[in-house]
């Protein structure tokens, strides 16, 4: 077929669909999220239905229509099989998926999106820091990435930097001192949660995951992820509840 384009990307979500299709949400590098059909890869004979789960990165041969892609072929290169053996990382996995399909559109330039999804899903799978600490991260990311993200270098009123360690979900951020008696909410973090902040926020992908924290340092980060997403994204996700049933 001379119309056949490869796009390289992840699968975000894969359902059934009839007797021996599947409904494919790919997040790909050149056109954001796509919608694509791989039919008959559920047959006995299929090589593809290994390729077609929730997790595989690789490049995507489509086929476009009118309001969806028709799948044709996919070239594997990786599949996350890790993930997929440990339910709690499974779970965080697909949240992430989850999360990201919220946040990204057809036609939208999504390299930064899948560059983060696939640093962080590497980072569950390799298992060198704790899965909360990964999601905290993770959350406060893409909401950077979107547009939206947590103001920890200037007060998100102001704009100064001379910041306190008053963190108000409502305002954006991290207030200065004259800003912080007008906080909607304060909320009194340590120095090192603001620190830790701050590196979310400068660093790059490929160094995003290359700290650890305390116990009492993770317990901020989570509250203040928790704190933060609940002003900003107006989504309950489905995943979020199971992770939640397995603490």
């Amino acid at each position: 077929m001379k119309d056949e384009i490869v796009l390289n990307g992840i699968v975000l979500s894969s359902g059934l669909q009839g007797e021996y299709d599947r409904r494919l949400v790919i997040l790909t590098r050149e056109q954001g999220k796509i919608t694509a059909f791989a039919k008959g890869v559920r047959r006995p004979s299929s090589q593809l239905i290994s390729k077609t789960q929730l997790f595989v990165m690789g490049a995507f041969t489509v086929y476009p229509g009118r309001n969806a892609y028709t799948l044709i072929n996919v070239d594997a290169k990786e599949y996350f099989h890790e993930l997929t053996f440990d339910m709690n990382k499974y779970c965080y996995g697909s949240y992430f998926c989850e999360m990201m399909s919220y946040f990204t559109r057809e036609g939208d330039r999504s390299a930064d999106y899948l560059n983060l999804l696939f640093v962080s899903l590497n980072a569950l799978k390799k298992g060198l820091l704790p899965v909360k600490l990964i999601r905290c991260v993770y959350e406060l990311k893409i909401m950077d990435i979107f547009g939206q993200g947590l103001q920890s270098f200037h007060c998100p009123i102001c704009g100064s930097d001379r910041l306190t360690r008053i963190f108000d979900p409502l305002s954006g951020g991290i207030l200065c001192e004259n800003c912080r008696s007008k906080a909607k909410k304060s909320i009194h973090i340590s120095e090192d949660a603001r620190y830790v902040l701050q590196y979310i926020n400068g660093a790059t992908l490929g160094n995003l995951y290359n700290f650890t924290v305390s116990d009492s340092v993770l317990e901020e980060l989570m509250m203040i992820a928790k704190e933060f997403l609940a002003v900003y994204v107006d989504r309950k996700f489905n995943s979020v509840e199971i992770i939640e049933s397995l603490s």
